[in-house]
């Protein structure tokens, strides 16, 4: 049975810890088997952001962004809160439509995707809205500035560009969107010098020209599949390679000048009859890619294709991006909770459960402070020791 971590809840600001109680578990799945003997979550406060408490299996996206000590974050249920960092104290709020990811942070202003298809430009000091632009689906990845761009893409397979002032259309692309179902999500965008790299929904990973918004090359990433081939993590670079994965076909290093497959790691468990699974997102320390799959674990794997280790996920939900924080990787399943593992082994350290689990990746700032809301729709901020 999962762990309810109903003593945290009500236990006074500053004084919550959370472990994990000994309990029987499968060896695959994400609850520890034995008990855990760390405490390195400290509950530093926490902030209602919408009361889902009727609500059967909510589920909230929507991750943090701080900036100086302002904390940025948007909910399900449409309103944008601007808080003080260090106690969670309002500074302003704005209803500007549900929201699924982290905010932009560009000095003065912010730029937030909504799950209607709308980038909206707001004053991060007061919240007054500078602009909007509408698109065609839901935007459900952290928007990226490059040049005097915005670029972002959103679920109709859409990547389009702004201008970051005004709000001005300057390109669009549009991927090919699968008749069959997809899985839910799509990629984000990584810019990266003249090149824009982002996948699609039929298994493509392409990049794209930065100024004219034209294809400079793509590449298949299904493997054998034929359907739920989503490219849904967002890519990332490192030195003169890309990295990205597709759920059908598993982790890929190429080269992000031609696109060229260097090597591939399928997903694979014997176990489970299908060998494919959502991919909440790939992070790296620069010298190990973590990548969290539904069902089939957090993987560990090096810079040249090898599995390090994998730690289970099974029966836990659709996984959030991991983040690295030093000698932790921090990684969210939908169902189960939030754990923190060592990066060097995959073990499981710490784990927090609000008590209907935690969609949202996490956001750690460098002096240590983590902050994550959960499907219920509360905020959470610790302090890491």
């Amino acid at each position: 049975m999962k762990t309810l971590l109903a003593l945290l809840l009500v236990a006074p600001l500053g004084l919550g810890c959370v472990r994990v109680p000994q309990h029987r578990a499968d060896a695959m799945r994400a609850e520890p088997i034995e008990p855990l003997g760390e405490d390195r979550l400290s509950l530093h406060w926490k902030f209602v952001t919408s009361d889902r408490l009727l609500e059967v299996e909510p589920q909230e996206f929507a991750a943090a962004t701080v900036y100086s000590d302002t904390l940025f974050v948007g909910s399900a249920n449409g309103w944008f809160h601007a808080l003080r960092a260090s106690n969670g104290a309002v500074r302003w709020r704005k209803q500007v439509g549900s929201v699924s990811s982290a905010p932009l942070v560009l000095g003065t202003t912010l730029y937030v995707g909504t799950n209607d298809g709308v980038l909206v430009s707001l004053d991060a000091q007061t919240g007054v809205e500078k602009w909007r632009y509408q698109s065609r689906g839901p935007i459900q990845q952290p928007p990226t500035a490059t040049g005097n761009m915005i670029v972002f893409s959103n679920e109709a397979d859409q990547v389009i560009a702004v201008d970051s002032i005004t709000g001005k259309f300057k390109w669009q692309y549009k991927g090919e969107t699968p008749e069959e179902y997809t899985l839910r999500g799509h990629a984000g965008v990584m810019a990266d010098g003249e090149l824009i790299y982002t996948g699609f929904s039929n298994g493509t990973l392409a990049a794209i020209r930065r100024d004219t918004g034209s294809i400079a090359w793509s590449t298949s990433l299904k493997a054998d599949a034929d359907r739920f081939m989503d490219v849904d993590a967002t890519p990332l670079t490192l030195g003169d390679t890309l990295y990205a994965s597709s759920s059908s076909g598993g982790v890929y290093a190429l080269d992000k000048a031609t696109g060229l497959v260097k090597w591939r790691v399928p997903f694979w468990d014997a176990t489970i009859p299908s060998t494919s699974g959502n991919v909440g997102g790939i992070a790296s320390d620069g010298k190990i890619l973590y990548v969290s799959v539904a069902d089939l674990g957090t993987f560990a794997i090096d810079l040249g294709g090898n599995v390090i280790w994998r730690v289970g996920a099974r029966g836990g939900g659709e996984p959030a991006v991991p983040v690295v924080f030093g000698d932790l990787l921090v990684y969210s399943l939908a169902k189960d909770g939030m754990f923190l593992a060592d990066r060097r082994t995959g073990a499981t350290l710490e784990y927090f459960d609000p008590g209907d689990g935690v969609s949202a990746p996490p956001t750690i700032t460098s002096d240590g402070r983590l902050y994550v809301m959960s499907n219920r729709g509360i905020l959470y901020a610790f302090d890491l020791d």
